[in-house]
């Protein structure tokens, strides 16, 4: 038998004395294990193993998380009883959406699970069959979960629309689809709309009249004579100033007066957007943190979320007191004696909820929740569009074309507005539209609880053969739609380009005609039981922008020597949904009709 070198240690002269250091270290151990029993008991000891035992199974993964399972591609690198936790909170939510496209291109089907502290065992399924299954096939088992309602609840309440589940949340769908579905509806947004557009080409046309020594391009090189006429505006503030304004005076029935015709007032963001928009990012580090309520309660940056959230219910309270007096209703205990009726042609969003409850708490969960998608999500989507269009310009003449065919030439001049239930005569506009929030989805990551052990089965055509996957209870799921539109499994091999003729085909007479893709692949307005409420009224606001304003002017992106704060291309904040990291300016001028 060969030696090995236990038995040389063994069987060489000398051995004696190994074999008593060897002894020495036995004894020294039992003495310490003694004295350990003898202090503590057998709980620390029991407790070592106990751990020891958990780090064996759990090896490469957070504690008490399900092990591997066919069908899900799990992201190497987990620590014993840790997890993903350590990697979740060394890259945070910097550059997060390009991360989670890495980790989705390290698995076949793009679908992949992490498991870290304070979320649990993850499950991303980036894929449009897998999302059918979990927000319609089997809806209820998925449910949005105490997660969500925990690290958004101090902004949204706990009962809002975008966090509620179960009852909650169906007579919250039930009561806002009233509002979006009433014929009155139409005229009243009609109203409101064509009012912000007026006062926005007001602002421009201040803007574009004024005289500038040059036109500067992104390439550094000047154009243009020394008298050239333009200015410039901030795009970014411009265009959540208007969906706030008039988005307050659709669901609110407020004048928020933070949209007026002095090009000044933007060069100032509004409190409460700088607010609102600190505190989305608060939210969103708080998913890849364990230990954010500690961390907000000692730093300057939760003393700052705290000082955001009371201005911020501020805001929303002022709205609500101003309703609830017209209305007559006690507020603080004061019966007040003015009353006047709300009208019976029109009810707006909080009409509608005041019918059935005036506390003003409850109220202001309502606001604050449709706050944050009537605002962000049309002004995040033209905030990227007009960037794409800027990158893209040819794409700028065939809207000019189609808004010329459809309202007339003078159609901007003479202040012709696009009317509500017209938008959709814009093929190619609303397909610029939506293929700006196809690469720049608002909501651009979401998540469910998993109530039961389920089989995730994929729905409809599987021309991939994607494998189900095997879920367990208490387990989460989740997607990014930013991802997902960026796979040229779902897209195609352009899928990360601005190609709005992925929307379009040729009809009969050799003109554009809008394609409706399938919700599950088009998933930016949601779908299922959950879709989008407001998904006309964006489309509506979106290409009622460019026909006013496209018609009338010219957009060129300024440099960064006439002011320009943005990088080139423009990065996305970190935050719950997916605004700009920067605003960004553009150089407006009137519309040069020789190019």
């Amino acid at each position: 038998m060969p030696h090995t070198y236990w038995n040389n240690i063994v069987s060489t002269p000398g051995s004696s004395a190994g074999m008593g250091q060897s002894n020495q270290i036995v004894d020294h151990a039992s003495n310490l294990l003694q004295a350990t029993i003898d202090r503590f008991g057998l709980i620390l000891p029991s407790a070592v193993l106990a751990l020891l035992i958990l780090g064996f199974i759990y090896h490469d993964r957070l504690v008490f998380s399900p092990g591997k399972r066919s069908g899900i591609y799990d992201i190497p690198g987990g620590l014993p009883l840790i997890g993903h936790t350590h990697q979740i909170m060394k890259f945070g939510t910097t550059n997060q959406f390009h991360r989670f496209q890495e980790l989705a291109l390290m698995s076949p089907t793009q679908c992949y699970r992490l498991t870290f502290a304070g979320v649990g065992s993850m499950i991303m399924i980036n894929r449009p069959e897998y999302i059918e299954y979990v927000q319609k096939t089997n809806f209820e088992n998925y449910p949005k979960g105490f997660q969500f309602r925990d690290k958004l609840g101090d902004l949204l309440g706990h009962d809002g629309i975008f966090v509620a589940d179960g009852d909650v949340w169906k007579t919250q769908r039930k009561m806002a689809s009233h509002m979006f579905s009433a014929n009155q509806f139409n005229n009243w947004v009609r109203v409101v709309v064509h009012n912000e557009l007026n006062t926005i080409d007001t602002i421009l046309d201040k803007v574009a009249s004024q005289k500038r020594f040059s036109i500067q391009g992104l390439d550094g090189t000047t154009s243009g004579m020394s008298d050239a006429k333009g200015g410039m505006v901030n795009m970014t503030e411009l265009f959540f100033r208007y969906t706030l304004s008039s988005f307050a005076k659709m669901a609110f029935g407020s004048d928020l007066g933070c949209l007026t015709e002095d090009p000044a007032s933007l060069e100032n963001p509004h409190p409460f957007a700088v607010a609102f928009d600190f505190s989305q990012g608060v939210m969103n580090k708080r998913f890849v943190n364990p230990f954010w309520r500690i961390l907000e309660a000692i730093t300057p940056e939760g003393a700052r979320m705290r000082s955001s959230i009371k201005l911020i219910r501020n805001f929303g309270t002022a709205i609500i007191k101003q309703r609830l007096v017209e209305a007559g209703i006690k507020i603080d205990g004061i019966d007040l004696n003015e009353k006047s009726e709300f009208s019976q042609e029109h009810k707006d969003l909080l009409a509608l909820f005041m019918e059935q409850t005036q506390d003003p708490e409850a109220l202001l969960t309502v606001v604050l929740n449709f706050m944050i998608a009537g605002r962000d999500t049309t002004a995040q989507t033209l905030s990227w569009l007009l960037y794409e269009l800027c990158a893209n310009p040819e794409h700028v003449k065939l809207i000019r074309e189609e808004v010329d065919r459809v309202l007339g030439p003078d159609a901007a001049e003479q202040r012709v507005r696009v009317n509500y239930t017209d938008f959709k005569k814009f093929p190619y506009t609303l397909a610029c539209f939506h293929e700006a929030a196809r690469l720049h989805p608002s909501v651009p990551k979401n998540g469910k609880e998993i109530l039961r052990d389920d089989v995730i089965v994929p729905q409809g055509p599987n021309p991939h053969n994607l494998p189900p996957i095997k879920v367990y209870a208490k387990e989460r799921v989740g997607w990014s739609d930013w991802v997902m539109n960026r796979l040229p499994e779902v897209w195609g091999e352009d899928a990360d380009q601005f190609n709005p003729k992925r929307f379009l085909e040729k009809d009969e007479k050799g003109g554009w005609s809008y394609v409706q893709q399938s919700q599950w692949k088009f998933h930016v307005f949601n779908a299922g039981p959950r879709l989008c409420l407001g998904m006309n009224l964006a489309g509506f606001e979106g290409v009622s922008f460019l026909a006013a304003m496209l018609q009338k002017y010219d957009f060129t992106w300024a440099s960064k020597q006439q002011g320009q704060t943005s990088d080139w291309p423009p990065m996305y904040a970190n935050s719950v949904t997916h605004p700009m990291k920067d605003s960004y300016q553009c150089i407006i001028t009137p519309r040069n009709y020789n190019e």
